[in-house]
Order: structure tokens, then sequence, then C-alpha cells
């Protein structure tokens, strides 16, 4: 089972604490798990304390080097270290593997058909199970953040959800499980009770289409997608702020 964990619900410490309170229980009840972690808000934080601007090309946040060295900071020696001693201090057996994910720095096409440049934003080429599995057999948490190694050795700024996915389509995860701030996918986003509880990827992409899933709900749903396409047997979106979701 892996989790995705990030966003808003992560800026909530009793959610925080809830969700790994869960995983902690979870846990003791032999049920392996992998966690990974964004850290946007932290990172746009620290960012304003160096006197950087977070810039967005894309939809995804420009990395130069300046910014990058926050990005590796915050997630990997300040969120990751939190959550590994959270786990350990619930009495689970977690352990930080940063190094988890190798990738290349991605490419999008602009509207000339140029490459966009980034910067240093990777997309995930290999997951390194060896890694995962090595702790997973040892009944350990791996938590990792969102970075890749590129061929150098130089880390890359990944977005969550698609490590996320990778990570779990690697493993042939029984469930990748997207933890944000909202129920899931509603038929009325201004009513909680149209929650729709089980969806195909052809309904997914009919209601895409309708507009129904729409805004900040369609990258969580195409990394569902993708999650499943590299074989994982399930994809979730729940709340990470309900107690025991």
């Amino acid at each position: 089972m892996l989790f995705r964990s990030g966003g808003s619900a992560m800026e909530d410490p009793a959610a925080t604490q809830g969700c790994l309170r869960s995983m902690a229980t979870l846990h003791r009840l032999g049920v392996p798990l992998v966690l990974v972690h964004g850290g946007g808000k932290p990172i746009d934080r620290a960012m304003a304390e160096a006197g950087l601007t977070p810039k967005k090309v894309a939809g995804r946040r420009y990395t130069d080097k300046a910014t990058l060295e926050i990005v590796v900071r915050v997630l990997k020696d300040e969120i990751n270290v939190g959550l590994v001693n959270s786990l350990n201090e619930l009495g689970s057996q977690a352990k930080a593997v940063s190094e988890a994910m190798l990738g290349e720095r991605l490419s999008l096409p602009g509207p000339d058909g140029k490459p966009i440049d980034l910067g240093f934003v990777g997309t995930v080429s290999e997951v390194s199970l060896s890694k995962l599995r090595h702790n997973l057999t040892r009944h350990t948490i791996p938590v990792v953040p969102s970075l890749a190694l590129d061929t150098s050795g130089g880390w890359l700024n990944v977005n969550a959800d698609t490590a996320a996915a990778a990570v779990a389509g690697s493993l042939g995860a029984d469930r990748a499980i997207f933890l944000t701030d909202t129920p899931g996918v509603l038929r009325d986003r201004t009513n909680t009770a149209s929650l729709i509880p089980h969806l195909t990827d052809t309904g997914c992409r009919e209601l895409i289409a309708k507009g129904i899933i729409d805004g900040g709900m369609v990258p969580k749903v195409e990394a569902c997608f993708e999650a499943l396409a590299a074989g994982a047997k399930s994809a979730l979106i729940l709340d990470g702020r309900v107690p025991y979701s």
C-alpha cells in the first residue's frame, strides 16, 4: 500500500498526526506501506524567507539552482526527517529513502512547439525497487521525498503525485492512496454528499470531459491513471484531514 501525503492536509498538524497514527496502526497489523511526500507550501515559505519568489511555468514550479537548494533542504532534511521521526515515535519502524527514484529533466512543448524551460524539474525514469523492498522485507516503512537523481547524480524536483504514481506502479501496490484536502470526486463540489465512491477509468474521463472533474482534481485523477497504468491495482483519493479515513 502506498500513501502520497502533501498539500493542505499536511498543513494541519492534527491531520498529519492522524494520518501517521493510522499508518502506524496498519504497520503494526502487518500491512506493508510506503509513504511518498511533497511539501509545496513549506517550500514557498522557505523561498520567501530567502527572498525568492515562487514562479510557476506550465503549472510546475520553475526550479533554478537557488530554488533547487531550498526544495532539497525542505523535502529531504526537514519534512522527510520529521515524518520518519514521528512514525518511529508512534512505534513504527520508518526510514528515510531519499534516493528511491532516478529521473530526467521534464520537457514540455510550448505554444510555439519549442520545449519549455522548467529548470531542474524532473520526471521519473526508474524506481529503485531494491532500496524499497530492502526496507519492506525488514518491516520498515520507506519514507520517500518527491526528488529524483539524474544521470550525473544531481537532484531534480518531481511533482509529488507523479512520484507517488511511479513508486506505486513499480511496486505493483494493492492501493495507491492520494491524501488531499477534499473528500474525493464530487458530482457537485458544493455538496459533500455527492461523493462518488467508485469510478472506472472510463467513468473518470467522461466526468473530466463534462467538466464535473475540473481544477485541481484533474491532476489528482490523472495521477491515479498513471499509477494504474504503471502497475498499481487500485487508486484512491481520500481526505487526509478525516480521522482514520
